[in-house]
């Protein structure tokens, strides 16, 4: 079967490229008219673990699981006036031959499936944005966004998930100066329900506050934010006990960045309060990376140290929440690929190489050492599943290495408006103390492919 959905990931590309001189010379006189078509697909196989459970014999699902994974996006802006933009697009993400049942993604939280393998034929990036006549003192957005700031730890699109990890229904005033900036925002993050159209059903959760950048210097940028992550359909409660409730939960920080070439650094604070159900919220959340280029020597190597920090609960029964919960950040790049870390409960400390041996190809390779910041919390893989209220389990989580390849295919056939990437990579994990007291001591595996095309018009 995988053969046979080879072939049509072959046969919608060569239609793809034989459609792209078509719509190119369509649109040369359209200006006020910018189109998009992104094709992905990935085949990914998971060796000891699927999306939800870890290990030879996991509470639920297979072992191991190989699938194929299909994501196509289109759309376009249309230029009404030169400060007035209308976007309408469309995502489909399916996903074929996964031994990992679809009822598997139903959140109690939520009441519905959260998907992130597939969300079939959804609003992607469709809004009205209206700006002042020159676009550089404010702009208004609203409606289907993506949003993304920095490092993509506060928000992100977690793009690298089939279904697409933040897609918002959002409205957004951006005021500007110069190289600064604050954004007002409010909004709800979408629920990926596969068999029902984004609009009939509520959101996951919702935010509201500002993210703002401000240029301290030419080599220096700070980014002060508060945002409040709340969700009031009464859900949330303590693992302890029954009494459910609202969650409320403010975030106040800031990101600092800088790059004094060859050295550079990236820091990440956030303090978290308010309420999850009937417990107070009091967490933190950290990240630091340090890094320097070696641009003067072959395949200009980029050495980099990492450490991310989340706190974890101490006390189940003390009324108090103190596991970090996360803003609206991805994790697909920064926890890695095999999606076995969230940034809760959590010490991960990372080593990262970059080499680029050819003009369009890049070599990633890392390293991590993951670690509970409480014994008594669970791991974010699955809280309720593995998870010791003895705390006797330990706190070593495991370790992983990671290697990566992207080679991008610039203007490769007809038009360089059309772009290839390919991707490949493998990762190993060893389970540390806690996962083998509470899963089992299997070393995993993953494994995955990708090619993508993407055509501007």
């Amino acid at each position: 079967m995988v053969v046979k959905h080879i072939k049509e990931l072959i046969l919608a590309l060569l239609y793809l490229l034989l459609l792209t001189p078509l719509i190119g010379r369509a649109q040369a006189e359209h200006d006020p008219f910018h189109g998009y078509v992104n094709v992905r697909y990935r085949y990914e196989f998971q060796h000891n673990f699927n999306f939800k459970h870890y290990g030879k014999n996991p509470l639920k699902g297979e072992r191991s699981d190989g699938f194929l994974l299909q994501r196509v996006q289109a759309g376009g802006r249309w230029a009404f006036a030169p400060n007035i933009h209308v976007a309408l697009g469309v995502q489909d993400a399916r996903v074929f031959e996964s031994n990992y049942d679809s009822d598997l993604f139903y959140s109690k939280r939520f009441d519905h499936k959260h998907n992130a393998y597939e969300d079939q034929f959804e609003l992607y990036e469709t809004y009205l944005e209206v700006s002042d006549e020159t676009a550089e003192l404010w702009t208004f957005k609203g409606g289907r966004q993506t949003i993304l700031y920095g490092d993509c730890r506060i928000f992100g699109s977690g793009s690298w998930g089939n279904s697409g990890g933040y897609q918002w229904d959002a409205i957004k005033l951006s005021l500007k100066h110069r190289k600064h900036f604050i954004d007002f925002i409010w909004g709800g993050v979408v629920i990926h329900e596969p068999e029902q159209f984004s609009l009939r059903h509520r959101h996951k959760e919702y935010g509201a506050g500002f993210y703002s950048h401000l240029q301290v210097s030419e080599y220096v940028e700070l980014e002060p934010f508060y945002l409040l992550k709340y969700d009031l359909h009464e859900r949330y409660t303590a693992i302890s006990g029954t009494a459910v409730d609202d969650l409320i939960c403010h975030n106040a920080g800031f990101r600092a960045a800088g790059d004094f070439s060859p050295l550079f650094f990236d820091l990440n604070l956030v303090h978290q309060w308010g309420d999850y159900g009937r417990q107070r919220l009091d967490a933190w959340g950290a990240h630091l990376l340090l890094g320097t280029k070696f641009d003067h020597y072959r395949w200009n190597p980029i050495l980099s140290i990492e450490y991310s920090f989340a706190s974890g609960d101490s006390d189940p029964d003390d009324g108090r929440m103190e596991t970090y919960q996360g803003v609206f950040g991805a994790r697909d790049k920064m926890y890695r690929r095999m999606h076995f870390m969230d940034l809760s409960n959590l010490h991960d400390l990372q080593f990262n190489l970059e080499l680029v041996p050819l003009k369009n190809v890049q070599i990633y390779f890392g390293a991590h050492r993951f670690w509970l910041d409480e014994k008594k919390d669970g791991w974010s893989k699955n809280f309720s599943t593995y998870r010791d209220l003895s705390g006797s389990s330990g706190r070593h989580l495991g370790d992983e290495v990671d290697f990566m390849l992207q080679w991008n295919l610039d203007a490769v056939v007809f038009d360089s408006k059309v772009r290839f990437v390919l991707m490949a990579g493998y990762c190993h994990f060893w389970p540390g103390e806690f996962l083998k007291n509470v899963a089992d001591g299997s070393q995993a595996d993953w494994v995955f492919t990708q090619i993508e095309c993407k055509y501007v018009f």
